[in-house]
């Protein structure tokens, strides 16, 4: 995508933190944004600091591992908007425990955000890119922590992990349809970097 003004950008996990960040950046460049979010106040304060801009912001309070949620709000950001072009799978969780000690139910919390909201996110909107024709983008983001290991967040580099395998086999399935497809992942404190998917 070349020229983003007057699209619309969905963004999970959009109300803080590096949704937030790149909310400000698409609202900035004149696209239309919906920051989806599970927490309502951040929600609140995200849309008072997002208005004014040149494009327009829709919230919506989403969970991401809700699959009918997903679609519903789907619905409503093209009900707001009109087509979505940009969808970015952001949100994320991460827990500090030994992998080894670790319970069926932190594994089906940090692998059902981490990976299942980047899963309901991609069924969710991919046809409705390929459907309208238009063009598109799809940006899921992964970590460090998809790349290498250490102590202490053994489930949540397990999700990434499969968050950048699940991106780069989707650039090849997108790549027909003009739609493209990104990792982003940070390096450092001060620097985030996105790559176009490219299977190695």
């Amino acid at each position: 995508m070349e020229e983003v003004s007057g699209k619309t950008a969905f963004v999970t996990g959009g109300a803080s933190g590096v949704g937030l960040g790149m909310a400000k950046a698409f609202v900035a460049a004149g696209m239309n944004v919906v920051i989806a979010d599970i927490r309502q106040d951040h929600l609140d304060a995200a849309v008072t600091e997002l208005s004014g801009g040149p494009g327009g912001v829709h919230p919506i309070r989403l969970d991401v591992t809700d699959r009918e949620a997903m679609a519903g709000a789907a619905d409503e950001a093209e009900r707001v908007f009109g087509n979505v072009h940009l969808v970015c799978n952001n949100a994320g969780v991460n827990l500090f425990n030994d992998m080894a000690s670790a319970t069926y139910d932190d594994w089906d919390w940090v692998l059902g955000v981490n990976l299942g909201g980047v899963v309901n996110g991609v069924v969710t909107f991919v046809p409705r890119l390929k459907a309208h024709g238009e063009g598109g983008h799809i940006v899921n983001t992964a970590s460090m922590a998809s790349f290498i290991t250490g102590p202490g967040a053994g489930i949540y580099t397990a999700s990434k992990f499969a968050v950048r395998g699940l991106t780069e086999a989707l650039r090849w399935s997108l790549l027909p349809h003009g739609i493209g497809v990104s990792v982003l992942w940070r390096m450092s404190r001060s620097s985030w970097n996105f790559a176009t998917a490219v299977p190695v």
